[in-house]
């Protein structure tokens, strides 16, 4: 509930949005309800063979449905627009957060459910603010205007009407259970296959490398095929809730028709009464009620989504500039780790009491076995991490004492998986420093020596390369990348 209640909060910006919405839908709904009483009022005159204005019925039924639809344009329109809207903002302020985090917080979580985060629970937020608000508001002006019509026309009816709405409640709480677990189990493995086919397609060299095709296809269609039991059974049940909703209406009707038809016999009521009635009972409110109902569901999958979203965004990063944190000023190059341990886990240090200095100039390999900690001493030089006990130091300033921005734009990384991305060679050079021009993106390019490689290509610089770069090999990738950090001018390399 308190996600939920959150949610409400979030939605501040968009109330005047909202409160449009509402009263369209209120008089969309509220346009539905002459419908009924006009066809009593034909029925009635026709059996009656009394003379009646035909043309102020036609232009009734004509301006009523003209209205109605003028209506229900500007209500999609508006819902349209306050859906998109709030996930184009929702989507942005997840992006800006999850680009604020710290490193850790990517490598503890699955690529393809940050992504499921963005998109679709975002969208499941959407369906509860778009379809589910609107239906709210509607099938409960529905729902209370029919109840007074009916009430008004025939108590005992109407209570006859609604003697089926235990057995309908009872029909869904029968179901309920089955259909929010099997949500749960549609959503997570949807997740699971969204972070395999991510790391798959990203690594798809690796795959082809070791002949390993069929096997993913086969692991593919392993997940594709448990999602495919998961949906049909949902499907089945979902449809056996309708289809028994449906008998339950029928038996409704039934019974209105077995009692109404005695009032009309017995003449305490009129034939074109009791159509205004069944109609009232079976299209306003059987729908209106069940579908209410049934936005339990909606809502629970809708606090779900809330809550992994919420998490994301109450995620602080670990990494965070001091109070009083100043510029790093020009460096000059002299690196020191004074005594640096440092522990990814509690009790499991990685580095041990590393000492080490850099001269400005000098050109150092750290050498050591797999997991020794040399890629995790070049990110605590970025500051990905701090450490554990010791001190990092530029030109003799502790890195914690400055602002990570101005630490950063000033060391320059080729890191071992080369990442490029999927547009121009220009753009993923120029990415190093935005606004550099043409020609220092050459002059990056030379230094990287990869110029005479990219003027070869059919568009040069402008050639566009895959995800990853998958147009270019390995060493050209490599050079790519090189020439990106180049061109961002690092003091350190």
């Amino acid at each position: 509930m308190k996600n939920l209640i959150r949610f409400l909060k979030e939605l501040r910006p968009y109330r005047r949005t909202m409160f449009l919405a509402a009263v369209l839908t209120f008089v969309s709904a509220g346009l539905g309800l002459p419908m009924p009483l006009i066809i009593q009022y034909i029925t009635d005159h026709l059996i009656k063979r009394e003379p009646f204005p035909l043309w102020g019925v036609f232009f009734a039924i004509v301006g009523i449905s003209a209205a109605s639809g003028l209506v229900g344009y500007a209500l999609a329109v508006t819902i349209t627009y306050l859906g998109q809207r709030f996930m184009y903002d929702i989507r942005r302020k997840l992006y800006s957060h999850m680009q604020s985090l710290s490193i850790g917080f990517f490598e503890k979580h699955q690529t393809g459910k940050l992504m499921s985060n963005i998109i679709n629970d975002v969208a499941t937020i959407n369906q509860l603010l778009t379809g589910g608000f609107v239906n709210m508001i509607s099938d409960t002006v529905t729902l209370a205007a029919v109840l007074v019509i009916a009430f008004y026309k025939s108590w005992v009816l109407t209570l006859v009407a609604l003697s089926v709405f235990p057995i309908y409640i009872l029909n869904y709480l029968a179901f309920v259970n089955k259909l929010k677990e099997g949500s749960r189990q549609i959503r997570h493995e949807r997740d699971v296959m969204l972070g395999d086919l991510q790391e798959k397609l990203a690594g798809v060299a690796v795959v082809k490398s070791y002949a390993k095709e069929r096997y993913e296809v086969r692991q593919f269609l392993g997940q594709t095929r448990e999602l495919l039991v998961l949906n049909v059974r949902q499907g089945v049940i979902g449809t056996l809730l309708w289809v028994i909703a449906e008998v339950i209406g029928a038996l409704g009707t039934a019974l209105m028709l077995w009692y109404g038809g005695r009032l009309v016999i017995l003449g305490r009521m009129s034939p074109g009464s009791l159509i205004a009635f069944i109609s009232y009972i079976g299209g306003y409110m059987y729908g209106p009620i069940l579908r209410l109902i049934q936005m339990n569901d909606m809502i629970a999958r809708t606090n779900a989504a809330l809550e992994r979203i919420f998490y994301t965004l109450d995620t602080k990063p670990t990494i965070l500039d001091k109070p009083d944190a100043i510029e790093m000023p020009p460096i000059t190059g002299k690196v020191e780790f004074d005594n640096v341990w440092f522990e990814y886990e509690p009790g499991q240090p990685v580095l041990k009491g590393i000492q080490l200095t850099v001269e400005p100039g000098e050109m150092v390999a750290l050498v050591g076995q797999s997991g020794s900690g040399k890629t995790t001493m070049v990110n605590l030089l970025q500051r990905n991490y701090d450490v554990t006990s010791g001190a990092i130091r530029i030109d003799g300033i502790d890195i914690r004492d400055v602002k990570l921005k101005s630490l950063r734009r000033q060391i320059g990384v080729v890191i071992q998986e080369t990442i490029l991305f999927n547009t121009t060679i220009m753009e993923n050079i120029r990415y190093g420093r935005l606004d550099a021009t043409d020609e220092e993106v050459y002059e990056a390019a030379r230094a990287a020596n990869i110029h005479h490689v990219i003027e070869a290509l059919p568009n040069g610089y402008e050639t566009r390369i895959g995800e990853e770069g998958v147009k270019l090999s390995g060493g050209e990738k490599q050079r790519v990348a090189i020439a990106r950090a180049i061109l961002s001018n690092p003091r350190i390399l």
